[in-house]
């Protein structure tokens, strides 16, 4: 298998016209437990801040961020990376935080969260300045950890192009509910068989959604739209972090589709996005120190843990 440069899949990623595309709902840091550092991260906020790194594109984020020392640390890394923030909210208290440890293997798991912190009880509504603000995007990108399902239907009606990351083991009523407002939908689906990625894109594809994406890791992705399935291999890295590199194949998949090129060129793309993903620390770096603050956050122990 042919191994890749950074320089080479920078270079391929410049074939792609800048986009524009808002990252709307979930932001956290990931806090790396062996490390004492903490990374930007979440899947909306990710997608923002891959558009504007890898494709120099305008690029937005519309979420709620804290006010603690890490939610700062976000927002001056927003601010210098060049996405704009001027439609988000901040929240007097603790910015949402993840935590991350290394298994035995050297492979990195989330082992516990502070509960999205001022995101818990919060719900973004957008009202008639956000959606003229959104409405400057080409495309809205937002997830199933964003709890803005309710705002889906106003979106588009507002004439957005919505896309979706459904993470993995979403409950198929999400999907039937959501669908018919979502352009593109994202699943993680690297324990499903075949058949059951099948059944996957006909459900999401029976519901209304435009294209539907799965991603399987080191297996690659596969892509439906109605009667038709492309699928794409991984691109080989010199691996840093795969931390964030879903985050980033959802960017390239959505800057070519932007651009106007079909399913089977959006798949190289995106692939291509998350290899270079792959060669950053964190999802694209900015760490900030952790320390006792971000570790006294550790309020919901997953189970496996």
């Amino acid at each position: 298998m042919t191994m890749y440069t950074t320089e080479e899949l920078q270079a391929a990623l410049a074939a792609t016209p800048a986009p524009s595309l808002l990252g709307i709902g979930d932001n956290v840091l990931d806090c790396y437990l062996h490390e004492d550092l903490a990374y930007p991260g979440g899947n909306a906020l990710n997608v923002a801040a891959y558009s504007r790194l890898f494709f120099g594109g305008t690029a937005g984020f519309l979420g709620i961020l804290g006010d603690d020392r890490f939610g700062v640390h976000l927002q001056g890394v927003l601010d210098e990376i060049g996405v704009d923030r001027s439609r988000a909210r901040t929240v007097h208290g603790a910015n949402g935080m993840a935590f991350v440890s290394l298994d035995a293997d050297g492979d990195r798991r989330f082992v516990a969260s502070n509960r999205g912190g001022v995101q818990e009880g919060l719900r973004l509504r957008l009202g008639a300045d956000d959606l003229a603000y959104i409405a400057g995007f080409t495309r809205v990108h937002t997830s199933v950890y964003s709890a803005l399902d309710g705002e889906l239907a106003r979106l588009a009606e507002n004439g957005a192009r919505i896309s979706y990351d459904y993470s993995d083991d979403v409950p198929v009523n999400v999907v039937r509910r959501t669908a018919a407002h979502v352009d593109i939908g994202f699943f993680s689906g690297g324990t499903l068989s075949d058949t059951q990625i099948e059944d996957l894109a006909k459900l999401a594809l029976g519901s209304g959604m435009g294209c539907a994406v799965v991603t399987q890791g080191s297996r690659g992705a596969h892509a439906f739209t109605p009667g038709v399935r492309n699928e794409v291999g991984v691109r080989a890295v010199e691996v840093v972090d795969a931390l964030g590199a879903g985050d980033a194949f959802i960017t390239g998949f959505l800057a070519a589709r932007a651009s106007g090129a079909d399913i089977a060129a959006c798949l190289e793309t995106a692939a291509t996005a998350g290899a270079l993903a792959c060669t950053l620390r964190g999802a694209f770096g900015y760490p900030v120190e952790a320390g006792e603050d971000a570790q006294r956050q550790m309020l919901r122990r997953h189970k496996s843990a």
